[in-house]
């Protein structure tokens, strides 16, 4: 039975993409901050990215440049913003918010930052964050997205500003036998996670 460090208000156990992201990169930060629940710090890269994701959500770029803002209103605005998911497993679920949606759910976008080189992290097999949403959708609604897209906005890494190029839109397989693998591996991962879990409460 899987027993996970995170659980709910009722006990339930769940996950994140995040969570899951780091587990695989580095189980000693996972257990620093999902075991041990040490504070998380945000460097300013992840503030930019929030900053960036916060004006599109409100449609107010009074944060940023008039350059900066020509560029992020090049970004693809959808009708929904930060769409909660839930993706039921048997013993866990994972949770996760759409950064934006159509009303028919069938096209789904993240927004993601990132310095020179940085868009090719989400052309990657390890990348499934918008698997899970359009897992999610089919578990929700019976039908899976049509379209799931990453637009990756670049930032410059000395000034952290919004660099004069158009964001870069990236195509993410959304197949049948993607999210079929996707599913079936984040079961391996949770009892993975589960086990190591289990070995820091002897």
């Amino acid at each position: 039975m899987i027993n996970l460090p995170t659980k709910d208000k009722f006990g339930n156990n769940y996950l994140s993409y995040s969570q899951i992201n780091c587990f695989l990169k580095s189980r000693k930060e996972y257990y620093k901050t999902y075991i041990l629940n040490e504070p998380f710090y945000q460097n300013k890269y992840l503030k930019f990215g929030k900053k960036v994701g916060a004006a599109l959500e409100k449609n107010d770029y009074s944060l940023f440049t008039n350059q900066e803002s020509e560029v992020l209103k090049k970004c693809t605005r959808l009708d929904i913003f930060e769409r909660k998911t839930i993706l039921k497993f048997d013993d866990f679920y994972m949770i996760g918010f759409i950064d934006t949606c159509d009303n028919n759910l069938e096209t789904i976008i993240d927004y993601k930052t990132g310095g020179f080189a940085k868009e090719f992290n989400y052309t990657k097999e390890d990348y499934t964050q918008l698997c899970y949403y359009a897992l999610s959708i089919l578990q929700e609604t019976g039908k899976a997205p049509k379209n799931a897209f990453v637009e990756f906005i670049r930032r410059d890494n000395y000034t952290m500003k919004v660099c004069d190029e158009s964001p870069i839109t990236i195509d993410i397989d959304i197949s049948e036998d993607r999210l079929n693998k996707v599913f079936n591996d984040t079961i391996i991962i949770a009892k993975d996670i589960s086990d190591f879990y289990k070995e820091t409460l002897k």
